[in-house]
């Protein structure tokens, strides 16, 4: 485990249930915006994102991702929070979900559904059905110091889902120079940093572990870690948790 002068964060799995984990049967939506600071339609869902994320009467039953994806990068300006990983993650929803294109600003919610990301009505009637979903997976995070300990649950009957944990940095903000947002100055919320695949869970409880190393590029300021379950053949999500890291 290291912080500000170690650079790195330990994420630690216990097999142990805690007190705030998300129960099997509490719905969750996890929101996925990809996005792109070099797209002039992306701006207002990210903002939309930002309001999701810090609404008080959705809590934690929502859990929300910006993947800002690469194909923009070519218009002249270089999003500098872009990957490739993230563009291939839309083309796989794109396959499982049977669209033609790719297209930002775009919202995929618990691996099932997509809209339009700016589209605050179809944004809000997807978060409202998957959060009249069960939860299929119990997910818990605590924070302590600069760890986090992550709780999961595997009911019989899910054929070795996939763990994911996150590192997602707010309050990032960005004069844009060049491209389709040049001169303006954008605010983005919630921006995946980095993802890890930790591993299959089997049907119980597990234990793995996880180490995130800050770099020089992620400042130990305004993260939250989100651990999530997907399903590697379908992609739907069956349950997630989010929680602050540093404040």
């Amino acid at each position: 485990m290291g912080g500000p002068d170690g650079r790195s964060v330990t994420v630690v799995l216990l097999a142990a249930t805690s007190s705030s984990a998300k129960r099997a049967g509490e719905s969750v939506a996890v929101v996925e915006l990809f996005t792109s600071q070099g797209c002039s339609s992306c701006p207002p869902a990210d903002a939309l994102l930002s309001e999701i994320g810090t609404d008080p009467s959705l809590g934690s039953a929502v859990v929300p991702l910006a993947f800002h994806v690469d194909y923009w990068d070519y218009i002249g300006w270089t999003d500098p929070f872009s990957s490739s990983r993230w563009s291939e993650r839309q083309r796989r929803y794109a396959q499982v979900l049977h669209l033609s294109t790719v297209y930002t600003p775009q919202v995929v919610v618990n691996g099932r559904q997509e809209a339009v990301g700016s589209n605050r009505r179809a944004l809000r009637s997807l978060i409202s059905d998957a959060l009249g979903r069960d939860a299929g997976v119990e997910v818990g995070l605590i924070t302590t110091g600069r760890s986090v300990s992550v709780s999961t649950v595997v009911p019989p009957g899910l054929e070795r889902p996939e763990l994911f944990v996150a590192l997602v940095q707010n309050g990032i903000v960005t004069r844009v120079q060049r491209g389709e947002n040049g001169g303006r100055t954008l605010r983005n919320d919630f921006v995946v940093r980095q993802l890890q695949q930790v591993g299959e869970l089997a049907r119980g409880t597990s234990t793995h572990s996880a180490t995130f190393d800050l770099g020089q590029s992620i400042p130990p300021r305004h993260l939250q870690v989100v651990a999530f379950v997907q399903d590697p053949r379908t992609l739907e999500i069956y349950g997630a948790a989010r929680a602050t890291l540093y404040p």
